[in-house]
């Protein structure tokens, strides 16, 4: 991913850098983003199933601007599949740095640490999984209009750490991994 970035950023000069990113302004300051996708998540541990189930998701994301190579904030994912009498939920906490390899164009990396919890109900019996770890993605920004841009991304996070399955409350076990994998658009205002 590295060696992507690096090829895609191209060589860069002073001159190139002091320009202004698409649509003017520093980068700087407050930026605030929501995004909707199709989603799967997936629950791995000693009794777990392990399949992907694709459902639908969205996330809201608000921080602030180092300057317009680098932008962090706190994120907030959810998803949803239901399947017969079977609700799947899952949310997703974390905080993300944005990686801009070359501020003239609209590619970023995106990296941070998220919370991930996983819950299944049939209405009798409740099973939460729970996980904390990294979260990882790729996306590509257009500039829609004056402060708006429209990013096609792929967003990945994994608890892998602190991870455990519980059944209506009880210890059921631990090292479980909660994966959830976003692909789909997000509209960012900065």
């Amino acid at each position: 991913m590295i060696l992507v970035a690096i090829a895609l950023a191209g060589p860069s000069s002073a001159a190139a850098q002091r320009r202004a990113a698409p649509g003017g302004g520093s980068g700087a300051g407050l930026w605030y983003s929501v995004g909707v996708a199709p989603g799967w998540a997936r629950v791995t541990c000693d009794i777990c199933a392990g399949r992907r189930k694709t459902g639908l998701s969205a996330f809201l994301g608000v921080g602030g601007s180092t300057g317009r190579a680098v932008r962090i904030g706190a994120e907030l994912a959810g998803w949803r599949e239901r399947d017969g009498g079977v609700t799947q939920t899952l949310l997703s906490f974390g905080g993300a740095a944005y990686w801009y390899p070359n501020v003239q164009r609209g590619l970023y990396l995106r990296g941070g640490a998220a919370l991930v919890m996983h819950r299944v109900n049939d209405g009798t019996d409740v099973v939460t999984s729970s996980g904390i770890g990294p979260q990882l993605g790729v996306g590509y920004e257009y500039l829609v209009s004056r402060g708006w841009r429209l990013a096609p991304f792929a967003h990945y996070s994994v608890g892998v750490f602190a991870g455990d399955v519980k059944f209506n409350g009880g210890q059921a076990a631990s090292g479980a991994t909660v994966s959830f994998l976003q692909v789909g658009a997000a509209l960012t205002r900065r």
